[in-house]
């Protein structure tokens, strides 16, 4: 039995789980899992003996916990010639170079701020926003010899010198 201590607001209704704070999120619970919410606090059960899948349930949900106070956010860095980004309402779309615009759908769950050569993913859920984001880093690799492609800006890359004869 695992026991969480919630502060929000929470709602438990035909096997969902509803969660709002500053932002509003929900999950569903699974079948294998019990829970209770008694006097802010969450007590998680599995009918199961194995206790994984209750500790990744509560890891789950301390992941929203503190998605609905601030937003997860990764930040991907573009540099390269001729790499645009673009906006168009649900949709955003990549040109890296003399290659074929790459476009993806923008989940409802996610919030997209573009700058120059970042963009800025804004989301409640911790793992699809990882999800999303690794969708558009795997459109470009990133070439470590020039420093040019897609990355992420906190991850330290550092540049390989290339091999010259004297």
């Amino acid at each position: 039995m695992k026991i969480i201590n919630i502060n929000n607001k929470i709602l438990i209704k035909n096997n969902y789980l509803y969660l709002k704070n500053k932002y509003y999120c929900f999950i569903k619970i699974p079948n294998f899992i019990k829970i209770k919410f008694i006097n802010n606090f969450l007590f998680i059960n599995s009918i199961y003996y194995n206790k994984s899948i209750e500790i990744t349930f509560e890891k789950i949900i301390k992941n929203l916990l503190l998605g609905i106070n601030n937003f997860w956010y990764i930040e991907i860095l573009i540099s390269g010639i001729g790499y645009k980004i673009y906006l168009e309402k649900n949709k955003i779309f990549l040109n890296l170079g003399f290659t074929k615009a790459k476009n993806f759908i923008i989940p409802n769950y996610i919030n997209i701020e573009l700058k120059k050569e970042k963009i800025i993913l804004k989301s409640v859920f911790k793992d699809k926003l990882g999800e999303f984001s690794f969708k558009i880093l795997k459109s470009k690799k990133f070439d470590p010899y020039k420093k040019k492609g897609i990355f992420i800006e906190n991850k330290v890359i550092l540049k390989k010198s290339s091999k010259k004869k004297q």
